[in-house]
């Protein structure tokens, strides 16, 4: 889905920010101290749309950074912000992030990558991982699927079908090391972490 799209529906998304926002509590009230995420200061969270997560996570403490190519998606997150403290700006990851290299001890993204094409996908990949200094989460589908994901996905006429066959090995020819986390029935964590900082 384009820019173009993504502006024309932020308000509807906007509907689901609450939702959102109670969902990635409970995922990160499970499993962020597997990955040791209360060490993690500064996160980028790439794709940001309506901000949902960037909510919760500035909520608990860390320096947060949404970053969204849809402008409208942006105006939503900034208007449901519950502070001031989150930094929203403007940006593709396609077209390279106006951040330096390690920028951030964690960037993660939600439910972005399944919408590319492969190629597009590890460029995608290339670009969250220069930007972070300890860790990338790429949140996002996993294998299992389910009647309506498999329609809303075909209507959306993005990568999905492709990303669910391999997504771990495909992720494997730009990351140097991944660890799965299953979140929910078809949602998993995959934790890139940075060369450095390899255990």
């Amino acid at each position: 889905m384009g820019k173009e799209l993504f502006n024309s529906i932020a308000e509807v998304y906007g509907w689901f920010h609450g939702y959102q926002a109670r969902r990635f509590a409970a995922i990160l009230d499970r499993h962020a101290p597997r990955i040791g995420m209360a060490g993690m200061r500064t996160i980028c969270d790439v794709g940001c749309g309506t901000g949902a997560l960037c909510s919760v996570l500035a909520m608990r403490g860390h320096e947060v950074t949404g970053v969204d190519p849809a402008q409208r998606m942006l105006a939503v997150a900034k208007r449901k912000a519950p502070s001031d403290s989150i930094t929203f700006v403007r940006g593709d990851a396609l077209e390279g992030l106006p951040f330096s290299d390690h920028a951030f001890d964690l960037v993660i993204t939600s439910h972005v990558a399944h919408g590319m094409r492969s190629d597009k996908r590890k460029l995608f990949y290339r670009e969250l991982m220069r930007i972070a200094d300890k860790a990338v989460i790429i949140h996002d589908y996993n294998e299992e699927r389910a009647v309506l994901t498999t329609f809303v996905e075909w209507m959306e006429k993005g990568d999905y079908f492709g990303f669910i066959k391999r997504p771990k090995e495909e992720m494997e020819e730009v990351f140097p090391s991944i660890e799965t986390i299953d979140v929910g029935k078809q949602a998993r964590w995959y934790v890139c972490r940075c060369p450095e900082h390899l255990r």
